[in-house]
């Protein structure tokens, strides 16, 4: 546990704390971290979705561990958009990315150079079905029910027509075709991939780090730790659950980096929806850096 804490995790954590850290000193301000994440959001990231799920094809995919998580994840969804409706009182819109964010995980900026560290690059191919199905239908569909709950009533054309500008829905059907091309993808697009992707993980994560510093941590009340505790505690359990009595044993890295990604920290999109659509953001900042934080050790344990 002690030498995973030390590398790689506590180092790929420090980009994310020098980020808070530059903000607090007054090197870096939220400005700055808004131009940095257009970089990713139009241009990295996509370009590491496309080249993770481009070495996997889905007929590779080991699905039994992805389902297992996938239906983890529904559950988990509705029964905190319940509990944050319900209990806590929270409007429509915030339930539900309050939802979303104790299920989406930060698996491409956080959880996979970690897994690669360790398991080479096997361990993108072994969460390219969870990426796929997060993208396609977590993302995509929380998107559709905020534009649902904030406006009353979906506007489909115009909700369809923010998904179409939005990267991260174009870059996974880009990687299944390039996955398919198989050894008749021109060199030169991996060449791309490669170097482009290479920026996204560091990128994000200083990125992050100065928009967290940007709000206050304290006080961290009820729901943020209701959210952070069904992310890195209940989602961790469930699917080793599922993933030891549900399906049958799976051969590979599947299982292994499926947990991985059931133990690590929440994601960002959820806090990228709410500021586009007006939603309240503190609750959602304040579990993504709490989550954060406390994965640093849930990892850690179950790392080798």
């Amino acid at each position: 546990m002690l030498a995973a804490l030390t590398n790689p995790v506590l180092p790929i954590f420090a980009v994310l704390a020098l980020g808070y850290l530059m903000q607090k000193a007054g090197f870096m301000a939220v400005a700055h971290a808004q131009a940095i994440n257009r970089f990713v959001f139009y241009l990295a990231a996509p370009a590491l979705g496309i080249k993770v799920i481009g070495q996997a094809s889905p007929a590779t995919i080991d699905w039994g561990p992805v389902l297992v998580y996938f239906a983890t994840e529904i559950a988990i969804y509705a029964a905190i958009f319940t509990l944050m409706w319900r209990v806590f009182r929270r409007d429509t819109g915030e339930s539900l990315l309050l939802g979303m964010t104790a299920v989406f995980a930060n698996h491409v900026f956080f959880v996979l150079p970690i897994s690669q560290y360790f398991y080479g690059a096997g361990a993108g191919a072994a969460m390219s079905g969870i990426i796929l199905l997060d993208i396609a239908v977590i993302f995509c569909g929380s998107v559709l029910l905020t534009e649902i709950a904030t406006q009353g009533r979906a506007d489909l054309a115009g909700t369809l027509a923010k998904l179409a500008r939005n990267p991260f829905v174009y870059a996974p059907p880009l990687g299944v075709v390039i996955g398919f091309m198989g050894p008749y993808a021109p060199a030169g697009i991996w060449t791309f991939l490669d170097f482009t992707s290479a920026a996204a993980a560091p990128v994000t994560l200083f990125s992050l780090g100065i928009t967290l510093a940007a709000s206050p941590i304290l006080p961290v009340r009820l729901p943020c730790w209701s959210v952070a505790a069904a992310k890195l505690a209940a989602m961790p359990l469930l699917v080793a659950f599922g993933l030891g009595h549900v399906i049958a044993p799976s051969e590979g890295l599947a299982p292994t980096i499926t947990l991985l990604v059931a133990a690590g920290p929440c994601g960002a999109m959820p806090y990228v929806i709410a500021t586009q659509y007006g939603v309240r953001t503190v609750t959602i900042a304040k579990t993504i850096l709490i989550s954060t934080l406390i994965s640093l050790v849930t990892l850690s344990v179950l790392l080798p």
